[in-house]
């Protein structure tokens, strides 16, 4: 089999995608982006409420909930770019032909 016959043509959104992924694996070896990842993963794992600064239960569970949801965002945002660059790499393989793929279909 030919180098060209073993390629594999990628959809639109495919080649979308791959590309994304691809600029976002570029974005990652930049310093700033190690300094944004370093700040996310703060936020996403080391995020709580010192309750001696809170001056009721409200006001904690209002800050803790507050906090849930940042450290939440953080780390969900964290895992999109791990995943986009992922999905990129497997469908450059897909494109090169290094991994098999069947026809969907639906009997």
């Amino acid at each position: 089999m030919s180098e060209n016959e073993k390629r594999s043509v990628l959809s639109e959104e495919e080649k979308v995608e791959r590309a994304n992924g691809q600029d976002l694996f570029e974005m990652t070896n930049t310093q700033g982006y190690q300094v944004l990842k370093s700040k996310l993963q703060e936020l996403a794992f080391h995020s709580w409420v010192d309750p001696r600064e809170v001056p009721n239960k409200e006001e904690f569970l209002w800050r803790e909930l507050n906090g849930f949801h940042g450290a939440n965002n953080a780390k969900e945002l964290l895992e999109w770019i791990q995943s986009s660059i992922s999905r990129a790499e497997y469908l450059e393989k897909k494109r090169r032909g290094e991994v098999s793929v069947r026809p969907f279909s639906i009997n």
